[in-house]
């Protein structure tokens, strides 16, 4: 190396990891970041120096500080910066500033990021490499009447495309005139969260293409070089799975063709280091859709092919050497051979039966494979490691080399047979069905393979015996045999009961506004706030869910003052209303309404909120109007504020009488719209996001204040979460309030999502008292949210001390106490709600 000396990694994971052995190969000199929660990631330890980059940002936010990047590689006196894929690798601003500080960026020149990271710049490119391109807008397209214009002129079905788009986002497939509008605005919409830019163009949408591309690589001399190409048409939602080098399913005058194309477009705009062409392919006939200006993720399997280190090639190459030369050791075009063939699949901790969401936990078992022909690129796979949510969930991508096809094949299915990953989910057993697939190893697929092959998701599960056995045992040795009850003692009068001066004064809160201006004030000041809003719901709903409402009011009236203390920033609290009145009776031997009265004295700040069951109450079968009427009229003169009213199978002639009964008491109407299924699920016909825009408008014209989600179950899944509150949002002129349950352990995900949707108000509960069948943590979300625009306002410390309160008063109520150990991602089949879950175990047992 003539320049380079020592190179920063400006990335993580496994892409770290290989531009790292890549240049210790080279006796180059290495520098990795990290981000606070990857303190103890592999890739840390396989540099000479490691920094802590965007310290005190979000995970993904620390990775995309161009100022602290740049500032760590002066203070390591780095020579060039290697971006790896994702993150910074197309970023035009990075590539300039490295440029700016005399750094050396290994990757393409910025001009070069410009052109091909606008999906619309590329197209032009290609018109004018006179390669073949998909009939498209010539430009961005402005409203949805110029996408219906150019599906008069081209036919459906055709393709709406963000223009900064990436991975199958901001992309919306349009298949006749009535999907216009929707397809138009969903682009439009998606693209400007993920890129920043609502710009989309449109395209002829060519059907059930193969998606090949072609690895380039060009050096400062001149010389443009093909490495053939990849078929990576085994794709969910446009992100690749499977990817085969070379394609084993086109001819060898087609793959000339296609490799020539991908080198006429690079030499004509004079391209530099590594990229990728993409082509979709039907028949003989091939499109330009798009060029990767970066290493791919699948490169490794063109390296197993062709021989040549295509990351050590980058390097080379940024250093100024000719691509021919001695060292660097990439023959001339014409000396380039495929030699056998490469598969690779990327092995995820994703649940594939769960619609691919990603798993977390810790790592306990992890036995990886090998043998000859077998290649492992890993990340942060190891026995012991913790899956986070924070970032991608590959874990290792192996890939299989064989003198044909269809060794490589049984390579392949050897292996993802041999591994074990245990204590997280993981996405194998998809893929070992993906590779024994008869149309698989035929070459006979398109990029609508997995979706159209229902029988890929048709496997056994997992059954783990010899951890289960190991488990059993550990238990055992730690606890003792099962059906020995050991109890240790407890002491009440050891609760941490917050202490607050006798002299503190307790700040105004919602239930001053409410008091001053009513519902109709209420409504305009939440519209008014940016935060999003929270809704404590320890009081009622949390220990419905955790603890069968069990919960006795002395416990409760030990904790308001303090609570109205620390915690008036508050929405609402909700306390009462629904199982309460059953509890409170039947097993507690209490007067729910003295509960009520007492806490409105001592919480006089925050408004108090209930969940009515619509004609039903608080019972469980319909009653007369007037009963109705006067249960509202008294309960509101007791205390409630908010009245949530709902009907669980949204029948909304049910909630008439219960609306008009709250507008006439004064009070907040929250009507209630009860989620179930999945509106991302095209099977699910009947709940679809139509069904609950049309009542949303139903309940407004009725005459709500607040409109509800009510998602009892937590089957919102966080894709749903940001649909349904962005076209409820577009739909009505109301606040939002979205309820869930953390069964599945996507609660604050969902929540993220729906807050950058726009939902005003969210239910969350103190800590000790929250996840599992009950809600979000109220301090997990506040985290969660910080630094964002929308950060709630709270006072964690403050927060932290009512939650001392709520660890020690649960220990008390350990026998009612039926919290899931983990997370369920079953309530997404079984769809029961977590009050339901909980009381029901309950109910079970006394009849036992």
């Amino acid at each position: 190396m003539n320049n380079i000396k020592k190179v920063l990694v400006a990335n993580r994971g496994e892409i770290a990891i290989r531009v790292l052995r890549a240049c210790t190969e080279l006796n180059i000199k290495t520098v990795a970041i990290y981000s606070q929660e990857d303190t103890a990631a592999f890739h840390r330890y396989k540099a000479d120096e490691a920094y802590l980059v965007g310290e005190g940002k979000k995970p993904i936010d620390a990775y995309l500080d161009i100022d602290n990047i740049i500032e760590i590689a002066k203070i390591a006196n780095v020579d060039a910066i290697h971006p790896g894929y994702g993150f910074l690798s197309e970023n035009i601003d990075f590539a300039k500033r490295c440029e700016k500080e005399g750094i050396i960026f290994v990757g393409p020149k910025s001009k070069h990021l410009d052109m091909f990271g606008d999906k619309i710049k590329a197209k032009e490119q290609a018109l004018l490499a006179d390669i073949p391109v998909i009939p498209g807008s010539n430009g961005p397209v402005a409203n949805a009447e110029e996408v219906a214009a150019f599906g008069e002129k081209h036919g459906y079905p055709l393709m709406v495309k963000a223009s900064l788009g990436g991975g199958g986002r901001g992309m919306r497939v349009v298949q006749g005139p009535a999907d216009v509008k929707d397809a138009f605005e969903r682009a439009g919409s998606e693209a400007k969260a993920a890129f920043g830019n609502d710009e989309v163009y449109v395209e002829k949408c060519v059907v059930n293409p193969k998606h090949i591309e072609v690895q380039i690589l060009g050096d400062s001399h001149g010389n443009i070089v093909h490495l053939f190409e990849r078929d990576c048409s085994v794709q969910r939602r446009h992100q690749k799975v499977v990817e085969v080098a070379p394609c084993n399913a086109i001819t060898s005058d087609l793959r000339e063709r296609i490799c020539d194309a991908a080198v006429k477009l690079m030499k004509n705009v004079d391209y530099l280091n590594a990229g990728t062409v993409e082509f979709l392919v039907a028949g003989e006939e091939f499109y330009f859709i798009e060029v990767n200006p970066r290493v791919q993720v699948e490169h490794t399997i063109t390296e197993m092919i062709t021989g040549i280190d295509i990351v050590q090639s980058q390097l080379f190459i940024a250093d100024g050497s000719s691509m021919h030369d001695q060292l660097v050791g990439i023959p001339q075009q014409e000396d380039i051979r495929i030699n056998g063939s490469a598969i690779q699949c990327r092995i995820t901790t994703e649940d594939p039966l769960n619609n691919f969401m990603p798993d977390t936990g810790r790592i306990n078992t992890y036995r990886s494979t090998g043998g000859f022909g077998v290649r492992l690129d890993a990340g942060n796979g190891f026995q012991g490691t913790v899956v986070t949510p924070f970032y991608d969930s590959l874990l290792v991508k192996l890939c299989t080399w064989g003198m044909t096809f269809e060794q490589a094949c049984r390579k392949m299915i050897r292996n993802l047979i041999e591994f074990r990953i245990r204590g997280v989910k993981t996405n194998i057993p998809f893929l070992l069905n993906v590779v024994q697939h008869p149309d698989f190893i035929s070459g006979n697929y398109n990029t609508s393979f997995i979706d159209s092959t229902p029988e890929l998701f048709d496997f056994p599960k997992v059954r783990d015996r010899g951890t289960k056995t190991l488990r059993y045992i550990s238990n055992v040795t730690v606890n003792g045999f099962p059906g020995i009850k050991h109890r240790e003692k407890l002491v009440y009068d050891d609760l941490r009961i917050p202490k607050i001066p006798f002299d503190a004064k307790i700040e105004p809160g919602t239930k001053q506004i409410l008091d001053a201006k009513g519902p109709a004030g209420i409504v305009e000041w939440v519209k008014a706030q940016q935060e999003v809003l929270l809704t404590d719901t320890t009081l009622r709903d949390a220990h419905q869910s955790l603890l069968a409402t069990r919960v006795r009011s002395k416990d409760i009236f030990q904790i308001a003052d303090p609570m109205a203390h620390l915690l008036p920033n508050m929405f609402s609290f909700e306390m009462w209303g629904g199982a309460t009145f059953d509890t409170a009776y039947r097993f507690l031997n209490e007067d729910p309404w003295v509960r009520l009265e007492t806490l409105r004295k001592q919480i006089p700040n925050v408004m108090f909120q209930m969940l009515l069951r619509g004609a039903n109450a608080v019972g469980y079968k319909n009653y007369p109007d007037n009963v109705i009427r006067e249960f509202v009229k008294q309960s509101a003169q007791s205390g409630v504020d908010v009245f949530r009213i709902f009907d669980s199978l949204n029948w909304l002639k049910g909630m008439e009488v219960s609306i008009e009964a709250v507008r006439d008491a004064g009070k907040v109407v929250e009507a209630a719209i009860c989620y179930t299924g999945d509106i991302e699920d095209a099977t699910r016909t009947k709940y679809n996001v139509d069904y609950y825009k049309d009542m949303a408008k139903e309940l407004v014209a009725q005459g709500t204040d607040i409109l509800a989600i009510k998602d009892m179950a937590g089957l919102l899944k966080p894709q749903a979460a940001y649909r349904l509150v962005s076209e409820l949002k577009d739909t009505v002129d109301v606040p939002i309030h979205l309820h869930t349950h953390d069964t599945s352990g996507n609660g604050i995900y969902t929540y993220a999502a729906a807050v950058s949707a726009g939902v005003d108000i969210v239910d969350v509960s103190s800590s000790a008292m929250s996840g599992a069948t009950s809600q979000p943590s109220m301090t997990g979300l506040y985290y969660g949210l910080e630094n964002g625009k929308r950060q709630a306002i709270l006072n964690a410390h403050d927060s932290q001390i009512i939650n001392h309160y709520w660890e020690d008063v649960r220990k008390y109520y350990k026998d009612f106490d039926n919290a899931l150990n983990s997370p369920q991602t079953e309530v997404y089949t079984h769809e029961m709600p977590g009050g339901q879950y909980t009381n029901l175990q309950q109910q079970a047992k006394a009849v036992a």
